[in-house]
């Protein structure tokens, strides 16, 4: 991964050598993807393990769903952005298909087995399995359980596994509507498919509708690559009918919300329906920023978010693993070194999330790519 330079960030036209580095990768994306994962660590430590969730202390950890909008949208721009300047469009599906499983699940199944063993390793047992819930999993179906209608928990309660069937299923969505849809009515069918799920939820909540409700999130990622793809650039005046597409879901969960207020229920931070409503907000409010940013010329990002450059590279490995080895391994049972054992345990997770995604990940794409090879212009 190329390190951060010290140069003010730009998303002017790129020039090579300065804005993209080695693999056409933007080192500025990587930064931001880098800090999310970071954030969401520091979110669960503060929250789940420190006990600070409703402190003051622990205010400026509380926005981990934020943290998954930024992936969402970091994901919906790199793939638009790697199929449109890395030749993946010369591949077939089986070929876009093979790169995004050896992306998602190698890493996925290692979280998997980590967060069972993990689990027994804590109850001095081996621990029943699961299966239902371990097939779900498997074929990308789990959800946050605070979301009506889902249909499998993630798998031994490793909770930030919710967000990676979104992020499977919008990949699978994006091949075809980017293939065989004209660029320019895309958006709008994305938007269509967002409001059937809607109304399909209010009905008959069920977890193919909330893919179909938040793929318009991921999509606007998709919407921004594009814009940079073509003139180097993304600005406020391309993209704002992107962002008035997101207003639609956003009323119609802040309608939702109000009504549940009215009708005497609690209004939760992080449940149905306020975080939905939070989602797109947040969505709006990203995109808003990094217009706003852009403006001033993205000063200060080279010092405070693109010190997280070198992150990147194992954002996806630390995001998956975290979480079991923060929330539910104990090294040592003592609490007079409460706060070394979970240095220890963030040691740990950095540990793995480098062998893994630094080290595994890059040894099963040179197992994959002759064949990814022939596969090229195939289409």
């Amino acid at each position: 991964m190329h390190p951060c330079s010290k140069e003010s960030v730009t998303l002017g036209r790129p020039r090579v050598g300065k804005y993209i580095p080695r693999n056409n990768r933007l080192w500025q994306l990587e930064a931001l993807r880098g800090f999310a994962a970071f954030y969401v660590l520091l979110h669960h430590i503060s929250s789940s393990y420190l006990g600070l969730k409703h402190t003051i202390w622990g205010l400026p950890f509380r926005f981990g769903q934020e943290g998954v909008l930024i992936f969402f949208l970091l994901s919906g721009f790199v793939i638009c952005y790697s199929y449109g300047s890395n030749q993946e469009g010369r591949h077939d599906f089986w070929a876009y298909l093979m790169k995004r499983g050896r992306r998602i699940y190698p890493i996925f199944i290692i979280s998997l087995l980590l967060s069972y063993f993990i689990q027994c390793f804590a109850s001095h047992q081996l621990e029943p399995v699961n299966f239902s819930v371990l097939v779900g999993n498997l074929f990308m179906l789990q959800d946050h359980p605070e979301k009506p209608g889902v249909f499998v928990v993630p798998f031994a309660d490793n909770m930030p596994l919710w967000s990676l069937s979104y992020e499977w299923w919008f990949y699978m969505m994006f091949y075809p509507i980017n293939r065989w849809v004209p660029k320019p009515k895309q958006k709008y069918l994305v938007l269509a498919l967002c409001l059937v799920g809607l109304i399909i939820n209010q009905f008959l909540p069920n977890s193919i509708c909330w893919f179909l409700v938040f793929f318009i999130i991921w999509w606007a990622g998709v919407e921004l690559a594009r814009e940079y793809l073509v003139a180097g650039d993304v600005t406020l005046a391309q993209q704002k009918t992107m962002l008035l597409l997101l207003i639609p879901p956003l009323v119609w969960y802040g309608w939702l919300t109000l009504k549940w207020k009215m009708a005497g229920h609690q209004i939760v931070f992080m449940a149905f329906p306020f975080v939905e409503f939070r989602y797109f907000v947040m969505t709006l409010v990203f995109l808003l920023l990094i217009f706003a940013w852009k403006h001033w010329h993205f000063i200060g990002f080279s010092q405070s978010l693109g010190r997280f450059g070198h992150l990147g590279s194992i954002s996806y490995a630390l995001y998956l693993f975290h979480y079991p080895i923060i929330c539910d391994l104990r090294l040592f049972q003592s609490s007079v070194i409460f706060y070394l054992d979970l240095a220890l345990r963030i040691l740990l997770a950095f540990i793995l999330a480098w062998l893994v995604e630094g080290k595994l990940q890059k040894w099963i794409n040179s197992l994959t790519d002759p064949w990814l090879a022939t596969r090229k212009n195939t289409r």
